[in-house]
This record gives structure tokens, sequence and C-alpha cells, in this order.
């Protein structure tokens, strides 16, 4: 019982169109995952951010406070908060570089790391049936 070969390429053809449509759809589906990764870390990120930002700003004025009362005069209290900013800043400023190395080294690892876990879990998957495998739909 021999199939004509025309019906068989057609088929064949079918098969690789389909293959290359779900190839399609599987490269859409990790793109939507990983954009929506990176989002999420990116929001959490800014609220992080943002968290951090007021707890400074707060620990910063209540030391403000307490070196005005303990000098005797607030507005030199808060001068020498503001000279505690200025010298974090200028040594936030001198070692951009090793500071910008470091986020870029960690950034890497943890994309790397997200990757290996994601290719060993895609890896435990059952393999298909040696039976089935290479068949072609009749």
């Amino acid at each position: 019982m021999e199939k004509d070969p025309d019906k068989i390429i057609q088929e064949l053809r079918e098969d690789v169109s389909a293959f290359v449509e779900l190839k399609l759809e599987l490269l859409k589906l990790n793109t939507y995952e990983r954009t929506g990764k990176v989002i999420a870390v990116l929001s959490y990120g800014l609220v992080l951010l943002f968290l951090a930002f007021f707890a400074i700003l707060f620990i910063f004025l209540a030391l403000g406070f307490f070196l005005g009362e303990w000098i005797g005069f607030t507005g030199a209290g808060f001068a020498l908060v503001a000279v505690l900013y200025l010298l974090l800043m200028g040594l936030i400023i001198r070692n951009r570089e090793i500071i910008t190395t470091k986020v870029l080294n960690e950034v890497i690892a943890t994309l790397l790391s997200n990757d290996e876990k994601r290719n060993e879990t895609t890896n435990d998957e059952p393999a298909a049936d040696a039976d089935t495998a290479g068949t072609v739909a009749s």
C-alpha cells in the first residue's frame, strides 16, 4: 500500500509549515515571558528604590534635627547633613566605573542563572516515544 509521492510531499510540507508556525509561536511566548519577567523585576526594583529613598530621607532628616539639637543650632545640623550628602555623592561619582561594572556583572549573572534553570527544566521533560518519532501522520 504505497502512497503517492506527491501526497507524501504535500503531507511533509504541511508538517513542516505546522512545525515552523509552532516554533514561531513558542518564540513569541518566550519573548512575552521574558518581557513580563523584566517588567516585574523593574517594577519591584522601582518600588524598593522608592521606599529606600524615603527611608534614607527620613533618617537624614532625623539626623539633621538631632545634630541641630546637639550643636544648638538647627541650621548647622542640616548643613552637616548636606555635607554628608555631598561626600556620599562625591564618593559615588568617584567610584562610578566600579559600581557600574559590579551592577552589570550581577545582572548578567542573574540572567545566565535564570537561563540555566529554564534549560534544566526543559531538559528534564520526557522525550517523545521512540515508536511515534519520525512517522508520518496518515
